[in-house]
């Protein structure tokens, strides 16, 4: 089992409360000697929230694409079932595994 290196930030660009639309995650990963780490999917990342806005929900994820520069992606999450994004603060723990290999870091987003 090895290190990856993870940093990942949240924006609500067209997530708001009262919608379903996708709030972005990006996330950079890189080996244990900074190498980028590419060829990664959705199924590679696990985005939780730890804190959601009063009344929020926990999320899915619905898609996960490179982002520009090798080991940079975007990760794409809404509500579960037909919850809406609620108004306040969601801090999301972001893990990444790939095989063996694994790491983890935590993003923040205002949701206004």
């Amino acid at each position: 089992m090895a290190l990856l290196i993870v940093n990942a930030a949240s924006e609500d660009t067209i997530a708001g409360p009262g919608n379903r639309e996708n709030n972005y995650v990006v996330v950079s990963v890189t080996d244990g000697v900074g190498n980028a780490v590419t060829g990664l999917t959705a199924a590679n990342f696990k985005v939780q929230p730890v804190i959601v806005g009063p009344g929020g929900a926990l999320v899915n994820i619905t898609g996960a694409s490179a982002a520009g520069l090798p080991g940079f992606y975007i990760v794409n999450v809404v509500p579960i079932r037909t919850e809406t994004w609620k108004a306040g603060t969601y801090i999301f723990a972001v893990a990444v595994e790939r095989g063996a290999d694994r790491g983890q870091n935590l993003a923040s987003v205002l949701m206004d």
